[in-house]
């Protein structure tokens, strides 16, 4: 998942989970006994079969499902999303034939070679939780490129976001993995679609016209995030620390039956989000958090893998138009509800968040020279 930071410390005696967020670097009290608040211990699951209903109170019966997960837990199980098994089966195995590469291979891929950020990186690249030797992962991000033919992207984005002729991202050589792209891209097109309708059941579920949101969809940010979590041997390992996501929203394929993807309730106590069979994950992130006001709710989480076996991911996030500028939703706030946050674009929010995260690339280093971008110093310190 998107990364932020993490630890589970005592501090002369209470207990606390360590994260970090938008909002900064925060903690958590873990709860017991009669402390303990009313939270979720579950994760909700919601059908999406009559979300594809021509009627309407169909859709907004999903919708409310929605809504009240997004509020009470920022998590749910998506069943009836329409993805088709095949496709996901394959999607598996070029997601496995992948992280099979010899390493001097992958690395040819690095994402330092990439100004938008895109391709590999290795295990143990990235330290969230500073007691630990870094995070047991390796990854391969694709996204946004419209210099990719099979985006179809606009003609007339901004040149100043999108430079003419930069290519953003890296693929394996065909040679090596001839179907591995058209497979990634299958897939991706088919997490986009079901988003659109998800972004549909967002907007019903906060009292808004149900195409209110389009707006910021015309060449959405969006990306696959690759992943391989080898079994952790060493006692205070971890797959990726608790954080949260920074994008709208998180699509996850749990492509592996084995529970490793843990998600954080009110009383700072770690749920287990266990894989479902044909269903993805979903969860809030820091930028629709934002966008509602704090309605919804995005929710921290961490892969913890003690199964003894690889744990393969792939998440898809969504982030509206990068040339946008995105509101408080109004049905979000008004006379007994003041706005919380400023309009940001896109392209700032993703900058900031993204730069910060990775605040050793040299896009991230050249855009901090230039003033071009806020910088998170709590990110930095966590050498991510």
């Amino acid at each position: 998942m998107a990364p932020s930071a993490i630890a589970t410390v005592t501090e002369t005696g209470p207990e606390y989970v360590t994260f970090h967020a938008a909002k900064g670097r925060g903690k958590r009290l873990v709860l017991k006994g009669d402390k303990m608040k009313d939270t979720f211990e579950t994760i909700p699951t919601v059908d999406f079969t009559k979300a594809f209903s021509s009627s309407l109170e169909d859709r907004k019966s999903v919708a409310k499902e929605v809504g009240d997960a997004f509020r009470n837990v920022g998590f749910l199980y998506a069943k009836g999303h329409g993805i088709p098994e095949d496709l996901q089966e394959r999607t598996k195995e070029a997601v496995k034939q992948f992280f099979a590469l010899p390493t001097e291979e992958k690395v040819k891929l690095h994402i330092n070679n990439s100004p938008a950020i895109m391709g590999y990186e290795a295990l143990l690249e990235t330290k969230l939780d500073e007691t630990t030797r870094g995070d047991l992962k390796e990854a391969f991000l694709m996204g946004t490129d419209p210099k990719d033919p099979e985006q179809d992207a606009p003609k007339d984005l901004d040149p100043e976001i999108y430079p003419p002729g930069q290519v953003r991202n890296q693929w394996p050589p065909v040679e090596l993995l001839p179907e591995f792209r058209k497979t990634i891209y299958e897939y991706r097109n088919a997490l986009l679609a079901f988003s659109k309708t998800l972004v549909h059941m967002i907007a019903l579920a906060l009292d808004l016209d149900e195409l209110y949101l389009d707006k910021y969809l015309r060449y959405p940010h969006s990306s696959c995030r690759l992943l391989r979590y080898p079994p952790q041997e060493v006692s205070n390992d971890v797959g990726i620390g608790a954080h949260a996501d920074y994008t709208w929203f998180t699509l996850v394929n749990q492509l592996t039956p084995d529970p490793a993807l843990e998600v954080l309730n009110a009383n700072a106590h770690w749920v287990s989000a266990v894989p479902v069979p044909n269903t993805l994950v979903v969860n809030v992130g820091d930028f629709l958090e934002r966008a509602t006001n704090d309605e919804f709710v995005s929710t921290v989480h961490r892969v913890v893998n003690k199964t003894g076996k690889e744990r393969y991911s792939l998440p898809f996030f969504l982030t509206p138009t990068m040339d946008t500028m995105v509101e408080t939703f109004p049905t979000c706030w008004g006379p007994d509800r003041p706005k919380k946050y400023e309009d940001i674009s896109a392209d700032q929010w993703q900058k900031m968040r993204l730069y910060s995260a990775r605040y050793k690339h040299p896009a991230s280093i050249a855009a901090r020279k230039a003033g071009k971008v806020a910088y998170d110093t709590n990110t930095q310190a966590n050498g991510k």
